[in-house]
């Protein structure tokens, strides 16, 4: 990094640079802070990435923390093949009340969603509807038979490892994981026929702690580097998703920010099986469990253990969440009067 070739775009004088995290620097200058990120965007990204920001500005998004320009009016600097771009500092607050993050931050997600907000023509996916329920079944047969594959040759072992003997334990809840992916592809082909537009909004596309911070007013999301324009559920299962893999969460307060965030963007049943799909998605799993089968040679197993054990979490309460969601849907009301 050319530390002097950056403060000089900016025309910063520093007092003080302190390295906050690996690719975060908090910069005190003329007795103001700044945060300079390093990020990981490529020369590719940067056209997306820079369209993000004017979008984001133009709209003047609550929450949205914009990127001071250089002297010569570019919105990054570019340093040893990486790009860095500067923000005002945003200073956590800390209150002697107790703060329900997973409601703040939902309240913020919807705050953004609803601004941005459009409709995407479902024409051309109620036209392909044969071919997404062949490859519905062709994936979840795939996913079945990877899975049962997987086991029996951990199994056919005289001795498993603790990870291989992890895996095998979980087989039963990953058979629930798959006949629910089969119900919800079910319903998403059966709400598809009477759903003519989807919601398509901004979404963050990386929203966890260290992506944003909560004052005593606002919620402001940092670091956009992977925003694009999609369903607005891609950014509901990236952030359950993550906070599930821990063994605090919260289901009831997930529930609950679900609830709010209705309020906000009023899901259709078939946003809804697009949600649920996505948090039984069996992807991940599958490839840690390959991974198992073909260790690196630094790779360390109570690494790989950790990592299987927080998949199979974010599985497991995804089990849990995905019914709730099922008692949301005008089809299953619909079904319970019968």
């Amino acid at each position: 990094m050319n530390w002097t070739a950056i403060l000089t775009a900016y025309q910063l004088q520093t007092e003080e640079i302190e390295q906050v995290t690996d690719r975060v620097y908090k910069i005190k200058s003329n007795s103001q802070s700044f945060a300079l990120k390093k990020s990981r965007l490529t020369r590719d990204d940067l056209g997306r990435w820079q369209a993000i920001q004017q979008y984001l500005q133009e709209k003047q998004i609550l929450g949205f923390v914009p990127v001071y320009l250089t002297k010569m009016n570019h919105s990054f600097v570019e340093s040893d093949s990486d790009f860095y771009y500067l923000m005002p500092w945003i200073e956590e607050q800390y209150l002697d009340q107790p703060v329900d993050e997973y409601a703040t931050v939902v309240h913020a997600i919807g705050r953004l969603h609803a601004a941005t907000m459009d409709y995407h023509d479902l024409q051309s996916v109620k036209q392909n509807k044969a071919v997404t329920e062949q490859q519905f079944q062709r994936e979840l047969s795939l996913h079945r038979e990877q899975m049962l594959r997987f086991v029996r040759y951990f199994e056919a072992k005289r001795f498993m490892s603790p990870t291989e003997l992890q895996i095998c334990m979980y087989y039963r809840d990953m058979e629930q994981v798959f006949n629910q992916l089969e119900r919800w592809q079910d319903v998403y082909l059966d709400v598809l026929d009477d759903t003519d537009k989807m919601k398509y909004t901004l979404c963050h596309g990386n929203i966890r702690p260290s992506h944003y911070v909560a004052t005593g007013t606002h919620t402001f999301f940092l670091n956009w580097e992977d925003a694009f324009m999609t369903s607005p559920t891609y950014d509901l299962a990236h952030y359950y998703q993550y906070l599930c893999q821990f063994h605090d969460c919260d289901f009831l307060k997930m529930t609950e920010s679900f609830s709010i965030y209705c309020r906000y963007i009023d899901l259709s049943d078939y946003e809804k099986a697009l949600l649920a799909l996505q948090l039984l998605s069996p992807v991940k799993w599958l490839e840690l469990i390959s991974a198992t089968t073909h260790p690196r040679r630094n790779s360390s197993n109570l690494q790989q253990s950790i990592q299987i054990e927080q998949e199979y979490r974010k599985l497991l309460l995804a089990l849990d969440f995905q019914e709730y969601i099922y008692q949301t849907l005008q089809l299953s009301q619909t079904e319970d009067l019968y």
